[in-house]
């Protein structure tokens, strides 16, 4: 399983859940936070994004594209490389 380094900003989704998901990037040690929601901040959160990805689709389409697709660029190498990443505990 992936685990985060030592200094990150650490998202925990669906903390009182047995399969947490954690998000992370990877950062230097004065901006290093741990953030953890429960189950209904989580899906607060998540439905808030999916609504707001709907929105803008709707109104702006080209323009949500090509911000995923600049979004894409970026992730996937840090991913590669181990600056960002997710993980699911078990």
């Amino acid at each position: 399983m992936v685990t985060p380094p030592k200094d990150c900003i650490e998202i925990v989704l669906m903390s009182n859940d047995a399969a947490q998901t954690h998000i992370w990037l990877q950062t230097n040690a004065s901006l290093a936070r741990r953030y953890v929601f429960e189950r209904e901040k989580s899906l607060k959160i998540i439905g808030g994004l999916a609504v707001l990805l709907l929105f803008m689709l709707y109104f702006s389409p080209a323009s949500t594209i090509i911000l995923l697709l600049l979004v894409l660029i970026i992730v996937v190498p840090l991913s590669m490389v181990g600056m960002i990443g997710y993980s699911r505990a078990s």
